[in-house]
């Protein structure tokens, strides 16, 4: 399937299996099979750039083929699932920065762009995202050691919308490589000769730097408050264990009482002492204050 191209010298392409891109290629004779080979691909090649777009709440993925070799020679874009590229919107950019009407390196350098900006945009929706859960976070801590202590699995929200967040934060950093890829690809075809100018394709090479380096600071906030999570966990469970062990040691001189007693032995002449009651449970509260008093002194309740 073919749309019209609303650029000149750009064929826009749909493919929705491996045969369409096959047929496509020998229709228009160009190869637009991506090569395999990690390798920087050579001038002329076809390669593959990972998209990534909000829309509707949703995060959008879809792989565009991408082919663009000569600047006389028509630029190839094949879209293999969703639709990724606005016409419209490259059409008003190229009008707005006076790029020249005659250059398929033009073209290509408006839907790079085009492509960077959806990218940048599904940051902003995980930026959110994270700052949401920071609060969460952030409010669970706070409740930590106070009468309104919450349980653990009031974090389990939390730890379903970090992990939920990796995967969309995976495709956009391989999206910014892909990207990263093409626009080398465009600057080596640019310096062979072209009506565009190489400060255009180095303006872009350095903002597409800059929303690596957003994402991938983005990646290790991630992962901060991931850990930051599991340690909340930890720490709520620690308390749990506080808890049980001054019950314990509050506990324990009772029981050793009653077990002491309980051995029936034929002679206990404390039992007929006058005030035999009052002592002994004087005893069992002494002997409970002491273990408290040591487990309060090592710092364990703090």
């Amino acid at each position: 399937m073919t749309w019209d191209a609303t650029l000149r010298l750009w064929n826009r392409l749909h493919a929705a299996s491996p045969e369409a891109v096959h047929d496509l290629g020998r229709r228009h004779g160009v190869d637009l099979v991506p090569n395999a080979e990690p390798s920087p691909p050579p001038a002329g090649a076809a390669i593959r750039i990972r998209c990534a777009r909000a829309q509707d709440g949703r995060v959008l993925v879809a792989d565009l083929l991408w082919h663009q070799s000569g600047d006389a020679q028509a630029l190839y874009t094949v879209e293999t699932g969703q639709r990724m590229l606005r016409p419209g919107q490259a059409q008003q950019r190229f009008q707005a920065q006076g790029l020249p009407a005659g250059s398929a390196h033009a073209v290509a350098l408006v839907l790079l762009h085009q492509l960077l900006g959806q990218t940048g945009l599904v940051l902003d929706r995980i930026d959110a995202g994270l700052t949401t859960t920071m609060r969460s976070l952030r409010s669970f801590q706070l409740t930590v050691g106070t009468p309104g202590t919450r349980g653990a699995e009031d974090l389990t929200g939390v730890d379903t919308d970090l992990t939920m967040l990796s995967r969309p934060l995976a495709v956009v950093l391989e999206a910014l490589d892909d990207l990263e890829k093409a626009a080398r690809q465009l600057r080596r075809s640019v310096l062979q000769g072209s009506q565009l100018e190489c400060r255009h394709t180095d303006a872009l090479l350095a903002e597409i730097d800059s929303v690596q380096r957003r994402g991938r600071f983005m990646l290790e906030r991630q992962r901060f408050h991931r850990r930051a999570a599991e340690e909340t966990v930890a720490m709520s469970d620690l308390n749990v264990t506080k808890v049980f062990s001054v019950l314990w040691a509050a506990f324990i001189p009772g029981t050793a009482l009653i077990n002491w007693y309980g051995q029936n032995f034929r002679v206990m002449p404390e039992l007929s002492w006058h005030g035999s009651l009052w002592m002994q449970l004087l005893a069992v509260l002494v002997l409970t204050a002491i273990p408290v008093w040591m487990v309060k002194q090592s710092g364990t309740l703090r």
